[in-house]
């Protein structure tokens, strides 16, 4: 009965170990890839605010309303 219970011990700890490298696994995984999100939505962020100033530099376009239409 003792190395029944120590099989299932050393069982139960094995489990235990590879239980947290997976979870620790995921959980990189998941930084990561919420790092890769904020990322790539900052660049499109930045790309959409550069494009839209130089549409209006380009255009020439104002908010004065002192320049009519």
């Amino acid at each position: 009965m003792d190395r029944a219970g120590a099989a299932l011990g050393g069982l139960a700890f094995a489990v235990l170990i590879f239980g947290g490298f997976v979870a620790m696994r995921w959980v990189t995984r998941l930084l990561y890839a919420t790092y890769r999100f904020a990322e790539t939505m900052g660049l499109l962020l930045f790309a959409l605010l550069l494009g839209y100033l130089l549409y209006r530099i380009l255009l020439g376009s104002s908010d004065d309303p002192r320049r009519g239409l």
